[in-house]
């Protein structure tokens, strides 16, 4: 059958040029005072991170954790006090700052405040620009009771395989929960160092390379995890339990290259046996999202999973967390290391840039793992899904950033997120072209930020095809066409009449849209 594409100006009478609304986006960038109007923005712009001594003494069994944290950071301007999140049922109990540049010689500081989960410290002399200085700050106790959900930790006995676990959840704002912090998205944290000591049958997952099991007093050991990539203050992680370590290598795009894939799982036979295939099917899906896009984007270390009771995964940098290994949620959590963790989302109204992206990948893996059918049912049930969602945006309003659940719509960010990709793709009609969009648009802003309308520019760049209207209607728009078509034959010829009407009307009156007939 011969196909036919017809752009839909269809119905003009009903909807004229003027009554059709452009959207305009204004760019908002995301700090934390976007949902904690106690924080001043200028105190957190003052200084950029540039690295993290994380030194925890953890269990399986609780979410008390102690220890400390060292952060080198860098005055962008002239600064005399540092303000860093933690939550108040932290206690602190000591803070020094590097004297005089020397990063061996602290000096204690006293005259600070822990109030409103922010600690406020005046600093022992005012900071230059470009001034570098370590602070270390002592803390213990609990902040992860009763959070629900969204607690930046928490511990929790998976019913499936009667384990108990201690893990972190910090996206999109929860990282104060347990260990000071500042939440901004736009700054990256250069590398981090992640000790983690706990009873000595259990063992302790983090990002990075695990460079080191120390034993240490009292029937415990220490597991120290360095992670050299810059990485989001909400994927430093951690997760504790009796698990064991099962690892492999998976091959990279070009030949001779791989990397290390290391599994915490619950140190079961049976657990093993349960999912020992589909563990190893990442190494598949490793290869062939570097083959499709660029190579695994942190290879120099590994991509790991560690088992936790959380009712779905968390991309952790180089570490996820997930319940099981169901062959869509390792295709998810995996696709994450290139969009949402290499490029990230530069404020959380662009969580599309993480979660629609990861989403359509879901469908790739399935389409070139498991064939077309598998992944035209994955589709189908995506356009179900994303057909409930009769009005609200891909992209998340700013008077919405501060809600978690509008944030992760599972509708609208995930499902209709991932269809936005396939219609582009559809739109192309040329998948070495499309591709290379995401090619592009990674090596273009990999290792930092990016939002949508930057994927735009590539996407246009790439294509030299103009998609304003595209993301005016299908991702900045609300709801979806309703079509009905009628058609009749009158001797040689063949009339088709078509109407269209919106399910968000008010916002989105009119789809100028390719058509299959």
């Amino acid at each position: 059958m011969r196909r036919f594409i017809l752009t839909l100006f269809i119905l003009a009478f009903i909807f004229p040029a003027e009554s059709q609304v452009s959207h305009t986006c204004p760019l908002h960038n995301y700090s934390a005072t976007d949902y904690e109007n106690h924080l001043n923005e200028r105190w957190l712009s003052a200084y950029d991170v540039k690295f993290y001594d994380l030194e925890l003494s953890v269990s399986n069994t609780s979410t008390v954790i102690s220890g400390s944290a060292s952060i080198l950071l860098e005055a962008v301007r002239e600064m005399d006090t540092l303000v860093l999140e933690l939550q108040d049922a932290l206690e602190v109990t000591n803070i020094e700052i590097s004297a005089n540049g020397d990063f061996q010689e602290f000096t204690a500081l006293t005259n600070y405040q822990h109030i409103d989960d922010a600690i406020f410290i005046p600093l022992e002399k005012t900071r230059s620009e470009g001034e570098q200085y370590f602070i270390r700050i002592e803390y213990h106790g609990n902040a992860g009771q009763n959070r629900g959900f969204f607690a930046g930790i928490k511990t929790a006995t998976d019913n499936s395989y009667n384990f108990e676990v201690t893990y972190t959840l910090s996206e999109p704002h929860n990282a104060r929960d347990w260990f000071p912090v500042k939440q901004v998205l736009t700054d990256k944290i250069d590398s981090a160092w992640i000790s983690l000591r706990c009873a000595d049958h259990l063992m302790a997952a983090s990002n990075g390379l695990l460079e080191e099991i120390e034993e240490s007093e009292n029937n415990s050991h220490i597991f120290r995890w360095r992670t050299r990539y810059p990485i989001a203050y909400y994927l430093l992680s951690f997760t504790v339990s009796d698990y064991r370590d099962f690892s492999f290598n998976a091959a990279l795009s070009e030949e001779g290259d791989s990397v290390l894939v290391q599994n915490y799982i619950y140190d079961s036979d049976a657990v093993f046996r349960i999912w020992e295939d589909e563990i190893r099917t990442t190494g598949s899906m490793i290869t062939l999202f570097s083959n499709l896009l660029i190579d695994y984007p942190f290879s120099e270390e590994k991509y790991g999973h560690a088992m936790a009771p959380m009712g779905g995964g968390m991309e952790h940098q180089t570490m996820t967390n997930l319940h099981d290994f169901n062959f869509y949620l390792v295709a998810h959590e995996l696709a994450h290391q290139w969009f949402g963790d290499y490029v990230m989302c530069g404020n959380w109204q662009d969580i599309w840039i993480n979660e629609g992206f990861a989403s359509y990948m879901e469908y790739i893996a399935g389409q070139l793992i498991r064939g077309q059918e598998t992944a035209n049912d994955w589709m189908t049930n995506a356009m179900s899904i994303a057909l409930t969602e009769s009005d609200g945006s891909v992209y998340v309003p700013e008077e919405s950033v501060s809600d978690v659940n509008r944030l992760f719509d599972y509708g609208l960010t995930y499902k209709k997120g991932a269809v936005l990709l396939h219609m582009i793709r559809y739109h192309l009609n040329d998948d070495a072209l499309f591709f290379n969009v995401l090619k592009t648009y990674l090596e273009q802003f990999g290792q930092g930020v990016a939002l949508g309308e930057d994927f735009r520019s590539v996407l246009e760049s790439v294509t030299g095809t103009d998609f304003s209207c595209f993301f005016d209607q299908w991702y900045y728009g609300e709801g979806f066409p309703r079509f009905k078509i009628q058609w009749y034959q009158v001797g040689d010829s063949l009339w088709i009449t078509i109407e269209q009407t919106s399910s968000a009307p008010e916002v989105t009156p009119f789809f100028k849209t390719p058509f299959d007939l």
